[in-house]
């Protein structure tokens, strides 16, 4: 029993003070996604960790890689955003806003096209769990 007792508290001690699993950080990047756009604009595939290093005790820098798969094209967003322009003193110059951002972040985007992504992210382990976070 007692020899048995260290090499499991090691293994514990290693899988305590390793970082957030694959399925969390992609759980947690997937979201993050799904936030800042509609549901209906891309699914995300071949989700990839490329390297994850600890920072601080706790903090963890994760380089990522996944392919998005457009469902929609830039056009057709455009259209869809004319069909239902709110015309008020800010409603087209916000609505025109969303639609730049994703031309920035993702460029020309067609429906059906599939586009290669790499980014990092921040992740914290909290009393809750893991968590994404912002660099201080």
């Amino acid at each position: 029993m007692k020899k048995w007792f260290i090499p499991l508290l090691a293994l514990w001690l290693f899988a305590c003070s390793s970082g957030p699993g694959v399925d969390e950080i992609e759980r947690q990047v997937r979201a993050q996604l799904l936030t800042g756009s509609d549901a209906k604009l891309f699914d995300m595939s071949d989700f990839q960790v490329l390297d994850q290093s600890e920072t601080q005790d706790g903090v963890y820098l994760i380089k990522v890689s996944y392919q998005l798969h457009f469902k929609q094209g830039l056009d057709q967003l455009q259209v869809l955003q004319d069909e239902d322009l709110v015309y008020d003193r800010v409603g087209p110059y916000q609505q025109e806003m969303a639609l730049m951002e994703l031309e920035r972040k993702y460029g020309n985007f067609e429906a059906g096209q599939v586009v290669a992504q790499q980014s990092q992210v921040w992740m914290l382990k909290t009393e809750q769990g893991w968590r994404l976070a912002e660099p201080a």
